[in-house]
């Protein structure tokens, strides 16, 4: 069977400043960034000129104008980290097109500088060749000695064996199957090229007939944030968490001079918070061909001002409408102004992408940053659940004899009853623990905000006719 491999991608978040505007597309255009576009030949080899942004082949997403969900892969089209703007490079037409991005900059004199992106990588598998299937790839070209950084360099030609993807519900060209990959991240280690002038080249294409596409999203973090997040703790706070970047197949951290060697996993939480200023390095390990080893410092800074994150235990909700952990009264007491964001987990690796409408029971974490950049994360529980009542009909009776319909069904103390003439539960039954005339009644029964109502059909028959 060919396939269909389909390719989303990419957040970016570069550790730089002043000298990267725009590099987000955060003013709502290409400014600063170059576009290409061109063709793939029948050889594989790809040809681009430079050009003006193309419509449908660089597409600038606005989270106001496309709150949308990718066709094939279901999760959301713009990266869920707060931007307001990411860019669509391709299209899922075919065509044996090719379009690029690039972005120049100078790479800043400091210790640690990495490009850290999230990607998710989105093309078609038809099962040709290699050179001639649909590919991404982002590459470093090194404009100051005119050459490319041969690590890392990724390359994701379409292919059902790639890790990480999944198979996609939505059929591709002529029944072929999609693969999708979410959001993910790797690192681009430029600490060794301070002062030079370098180049981010993002590039797709389709197959070379003209059939399958490439396409994907890119969305670069434009605001310094460090690599390293939860670097910053407020006064008052009994520990610090550090995290390092998403995405990677394992972590060590380490004192400043690496050292000495203090911890394992994608977190390192540190309880006392260390005293201000104090450095951690962290190595990261990539998957197989998914980028190079590479090792990132952070400086913990402590701020002389109060943060404060509270969550509620539990929140209800009812399987129609879910359960909102956006509410208000879900944080009550947390620190006003605090941006908050919503994880599958408690390392922040899988967004939560519809906190508002949650439908599966489990546990779910808020994260809460306030503008100094303290931050913390607390799980909370989330139940989904419909209350359940079975009644049984009770038997026919002979009237003066009268029916309790609180005997007509087992209670569970978790539960409410209460109990109405009609289906819809609006007109209330008030002697429905002697019931003197045959009929159908109802019992709804509730439980955090959610109904289930029952019938109970009462025969009662009339006394004989007096002789």
């Amino acid at each position: 069977m060919r396939i269909k491999l389909l390719i989303t991608f990419l957040f970016i978040s570069i550790q730089t400043f002043a000298q990267t505007p725009n590099i987000g597309f955060e003013d709502g255009t290409f400014h600063n960034w170059k576009c290409f576009v061109g063709k793939i030949d029948s050889s594989g080899s790809i040809s681009v000129e430079e050009s003006i942004p193309v419509p449908n082949r660089h597409t600038i997403i606005d989270k106001n104008t496309f709150p949308a969900l990718d066709p094939y892969g279901g999760f959301p089209v713009l990266c869920p980290n707060g931007s307001k703007y990411c860019v669509r490079l391709g299209n899922n037409i075919g065509g044996a097109q090719a379009e690029r991005l690039s972005y120049t900059l100078v790479v800043p004199d400091q210790k640690s500088y990495s490009i850290v992106f999230n990607y998710a990588v989105v093309l078609e598998n038809p099962g040709h060749e290699p050179y001639q299937q649909p590919r991404f790839t982002a590459v470093v070209y090194d404009v100051t000695d005119d050459e490319f950084i041969s690590c890392p360099a990724f390359d994701f030609t379409s292919s059902s064996s790639l890790p990480g993807f999944k198979l996609s519900a939505v059929e591709g060209y002529k029944g072929d199957a999609i693969f999708y990959k979410d959001w993910s991240t790797a690192t681009i280690d430029l600490s060794h090229y301070a002062g030079k002038t370098i180049s981010i080249l993002f590039t797709t294409n389709d197959c070379t007939f003209k059939e399958h596409f490439g396409y994907a999203y890119i969305d670069v973090n434009e605001d310094g944030e460090a690599a390293i997040t939860g670097n910053t703790y407020c006064a008052g706070q009994p520990s610090a968490t550090l995290y390092a970047p998403n995405g990677f197949k394992s972590y060590e951290w380490y004192n400043a001079d690496m050292t000495q060697k203090i911890g394992d996993g994608q977190s390192l939480k540190l309880s006392p918070p260390p005293a201000d200023n104090t450095t951690y390095a962290v190595k990261v390990f990539p998957y197989p061909e998914l980028g190079c080893v590479d090792v990132l410092y952070t400086t913990v800074k402590k701020i002389d001002e109060g943060f404060r994150l509270k969550v509620v235990d539990t929140v209800f909700g009812c399987p129609a409408e879910g359960a909102d952990i956006t509410q208000a009264q879900v944080t009550p007491g947390t620190t006003q102004g605090a941006m908050l964001s919503y994880f599958n987990d408690e390392l922040g690796t899988s967004y939560l992408y519809e906190p508002a409408k949650i439908f599966r029971s489990g546990t779910y974490y808020i994260k809460g940053m306030n503008t100094e950049g303290c931050m913390n994360m607390l799980p909370i529980q989330v139940l989904v659940s419909q209350p359940r009542i079975t009644t049984i009909d009770p038997p026919p009776v002979d009237y003066p004899v009268l029916i309790d319909l609180t005997t007509t069904f087992a209670h569970r103390p978790e539960l409410t009853y209460s109990y109405y003439k009609d289906a819809a539960a609006t007109v209330p039954l008030t002697d429905y623990a002697a019931i003197h005339y045959g009929g159908i009644y109802y019992v709804k029964a509730s439980m955090h905000g959610c109904d289930t109502i029952a019938a109970v059909n009462v025969v009662i028959h009339p006394p004989p006719p007096y002789e």
